[in-house]
Parts: structure tokens; sequence; C-alpha cells
């Protein structure tokens, strides 16, 4: 825990940024290419298992459902479930459901809920990925009834599925989406409650996460100050479960 409310937070980023006043919660697909995206290329010898020390300095990991597949996903499922317990991995996921690509739903689902279980048992917020699927998302929250927070990052979705989905407890992490003029957006940074959305930059290399703060403040009528202080204890409570917070 920290007295430093002057931090600017980058709850779900796929880039290496550093800086003094920044928490950059670096998220890492694990995939069969881990091991070499994580070294820069050179992947260490088959009998060496990535470490701690392998990994971002704050990291969020998961199973993006794009990249499941069928004869490789328990081995990868393997390598998460072994990294996920490391300190600086404060978040599973990004993970979820995804009606746009061509794996099976059925397996997307039995891999999700192999990630509620793990979120559940390391207390950690849960980091989720999901497209054309928010019924299906509803129902398994239902069904689980998680303990820890379930964030849904990258939110830009209409009114009425925000309404539905604040209803049932979600968090929201807004990234990109806010910068533009469409309503709905407008409506949701400026209306959601405190306490239950961060923000990001995602994939963008041309964007930073000042000016994503930027535009939520003033959408939010409040001062930068205020709302940087908002997030931080935001994300304390998010991260806190797991004893891994600022």
């Amino acid at each position: 825990m920290t007295g430093n409310c002057s931090m600017f937070i980058d709850f779900h980023t796929h880039r290496d940024r550093q800086a003094p006043n920044l928490i950059n919660l670096q998220t890492v697909d694990v995939n069969p290419q881990l091991e070499e995206s994580i070294s820069g290329g050179a992947a260490p010898p088959r009998h060496q298992k990535l470490e701690a020390q392998d990994l971002p300095n704050l990291c969020s990991l998961g199973l993006h459902p794009w990249f499941i597949k069928d004869d490789l996903w328990e081995a990868a499922w393997l390598t998460l479930e072994r990294l996920a317990s490391y300190s600086q991995v404060v978040a599973i996921g990004e993970c979820g459901l995804d009606r746009n690509v061509a794996v099976p739903m059925e397996l997307q689902i039995a891999v999700f809920e192999k990630h509620i279980r793990l979120a559940e048992s390391l207390r950690k917020p849960l980091v989720i990925h999901c497209v054309r699927a928010f019924d299906l998302l509803i129902m398994l929250k239902k069904n689980h009834k998680p303990l820890i927070p379930w964030i849904i990052h990258g939110f830009h979705k209409k009114q009425a599925v925000f309404q539905q989905l604040l209803e049932q407890g979600f968090h929201f992490s807004f990234g990109a989406a806010i910068l533009n003029h469409d309503q709905q957006m407008v409506e949701a940074i400026a209306t959601v409650p405190m306490g239950r959305f961060l923000l990001e930059t995602d994939d963008r290399p041309d964007l930073q996460v000042e000016q994503i703060y930027e535009r939520a403040a003033m959408l939010r009528q409040i001062s930068l100050e205020t709302l940087q202080a908002q997030l931080v204890k935001t994300y304390e409570q998010l991260t806190r479960l797991s004893g891994f917070g600022l």
C-alpha cells in the first residue's frame, strides 16, 4: 500500500512502459510461443522452465480465446497455472468468450471456467475479453457466484448492456473508446460508480494512459488529481485480496 495518489494506472496493456508515476499492468498471453516472446526471441532450453524473473515486473496472465488450439491449449494451461501464483502476477486474464472466432464455444467456455477457478483459488481478479457473448458471460457469473471481481476490459458496448452488467456486479476497464464522441460511451464513463472501473491503453502504441485519464476526468467533471486518487483506491481494492496491492 502506498500513500502516493498521484499515480497513473494502465490496468490493461500489451506494452512494457516504465515511468516513476505509472503502474503498468502488462498482459501476457500464454501460448506456445510464450517463452520466446518473453525472452526477446531467444527461448530458454527445453529443460529450463520460465520462472518469476522471466515475467514483467507487474502483469496479468491468461489464455486468450483467440489462441486456444485444440492440440496445444492444455500445455499452455499448465504453464499458466504454474506461473499464476507468482507475486508479480496480480490478475488472471485476459481470458473469455468471443463469438467472432472459429474456436468452438464449448471449448471457450471450458477454458474460461478453468480461469474462473484459478482466479478464485488465488484470489486474483479476472480480466475478461468478451465479444458478442455477454449473455453467456452473465450466465456463467450467476452459475459460479465468484467472490473475486470480474473486470471487462476495453468496454465499449451499448448502454443497455452496460446497465445489465452493472446490475450483475461487473467491473470495467475503459480505454480508447472514451476518446470518441459516442454518446453511450460518454454516459457510461460519466455515470459508472466510483470503485467499479479502471483505465487502460490495451495494444495502442500511439496512446498514453494520461490521455485516457484526462478525458475521463473531463467527462466525470472532476479534477485529474481526484480521479487519480480514486483509481488508486480502486486498484488497491481489486488487488488486495491476493495481498499484492500497491
